[in-house]
């Protein structure tokens, strides 16, 4: 019983070790979410039973297959600039702006999949929310966004305006 003592202590000791130095990684983000930052920025799944999170794969079959129409979250330059061949831009969608004419052609059982810019961008799921509101049923959240797309080496379209 005496030779496990000395290592139960250092075992404890690393591991208080290890909280400390995790801590101090990751101190802005903790200071981030006691200030409530992260309270909003995400959805509950209750709420939205239509919308899913998806990953760079899912997204790419979706594109490929056409079984989809992508929405690009982000404003009118960047969308300009680079996006998902085909995608539709709608950036911005707030809960008192009208939404185009051009979704009202769209079935409300169609697939949808949105994407911003990637990494903490909370847009998709703001447009998300939007147009599960408005009664689409089938909404995926790309959560890499245009950024892991283009890390992914896949096709890019650039354009001088909407479709």
């Amino acid at each position: 019983m005496r030779d496990a003592r000395p290592v139960l202590t250092q075992a404890v000791a690393l591991g208080a070790l290890s909280l400390l130095v995790a801590a101090a990684v990751h101190l802005p983000l903790i200071k981030r979410f006691g200030r409530g930052e992260f309270r909003e920025s995400f959805f509950q799944a209750a709420e939205y039973p239509g919308v899913r999170l998806i990953t760079r794969a899912e997204a790419e079959n979706l594109w490929q297959t056409r079984e989809a129409v992508f929405f690009d979250a982000r404003g009118p330059s960047l969308f300009e600039e680079g996006h998902v061949p085909r995608a539709r831009n709608l950036p911005g969608v707030g809960s008192v702006a009208a939404l185009p004419v051009h979704l009202s052609k769209i079935s409300r059982d169609s697939t949808l999949v949105i994407y911003c810019e990637g990494g903490d961008c909370q847009s998709s799921l703001a447009l998300a929310q939007r147009l599960h509101a408005e009664g689409f049923r089938d909404i995926r959240v790309f959560t890499g966004g245009w950024e892991e797309w283009q890390k992914a080496g896949l096709p890019e379209e650039k354009s001088d305006g909407q479709e």
